[in-house]
């Protein structure tokens, strides 16, 4: 009888993942912790920040040259600076709002936090740095191995619904916590789309994600490249991240 009762666990543990037998647990706050730090090596909260953002749909190539301003309490500016069609255009993100103007137009629109920068993959949200304290409840998962690299994988569910994705996976190293990959997901459960971090340089006194690949997995074919060409520790005064502003900037 005893042997019998124990066969169907035996059989059960071949066909567990070899991570789920033999990794580390870990509590919430240090999920917590784990997510601040690759956000933290994703990008500095307070900077200045250039971008070259490249998207391809097609035999289409778009090249969207971007001075990005960030700050805490989720304050960003974007200014347009190429191509000529878009130059001048800017959009501001204030909490969980946000708005734009058009490139020769001083008119200010609302715009949603799902809004594309440009015709890219990238939306106005992916700018921000992903909140376990306040958007999301963060576990990790599972352990996986790539190119000899171990990996910890998060799975991030959301708190509220005010957020662009309601799950997120999201792979980084360890231990460094240096990230590799996320994938955001949509309310009825679909993959949205793929981010791959391609290379990594030290900008900004950290080695961090140099150029990351997006891919639009509702709009196939749709890929576009984020390359941070530099990243500056800058404390930008509140005035900027205002309306007005925005209105008024040259």
């Amino acid at each position: 009888m005893k042997r019998q009762a124990l066969f169907p666990l035996l059989a059960l543990a071949l066909f567990l993942p070899t991570a789920a037998l033999g990794q580390k647990r870990y509590t919430k706050d240090e999920a917590k912790k784990i997510l601040k730090k690759a956000e933290e090596i994703r990008c500095l909260e307070k900077a200045e920040v250039g971008v070259d953002l490249t998207n391809l749909e097609g035999k289409t190539q778009i090249v969207y040259d971007l001075t990005i301003l960030n700050s805490t309490e989720r304050l960003d500016y974007v200014e347009f600076l190429a191509p000529q069609e878009e130059r001048g255009r800017k959009m501001l993100a204030q909490g969980r709002n946000y708005w734009s103007t058009f490139p020769d137009s001083k008119r200010i629109v609302t715009i949603s936090k799902r809004e594309m920068i440009g015709n890219s993959a990238f939306a106005m949200a992916d700018i921000f740095q992903l909140d376990a304290d306040n958007d999301y409840d963060p576990e990790v998962v599972g352990e996986e191995m790539a190119d000899k690299v171990k990996l910890l994988k998060l799975d991030l569910k959301a708190k509220h619904d005010d957020v662009p994705y309601v799950n997120v996976k999201y792979w980084v190293e360890e231990p460094s916590s240096f990230p590799v990959k996320a994938e955001f997901y949509g309310l009825s459960g679909k993959l949205l789309k793929v981010l791959t971090v391609q290379s990594r340089k030290e900008i900004g006194g950290l080695t961090r994600p140099e150029v990351s690949k997006m891919e639009d997995s509702i709009n196939k074919g749709h890929v576009s490249y984020w390359k941070t060409k530099s990243m500056i520790a800058r404390d930008v005064p509140d005035s900027v991240f205002t309306k007005e502003y925005l209105k008024n900037k040259n």
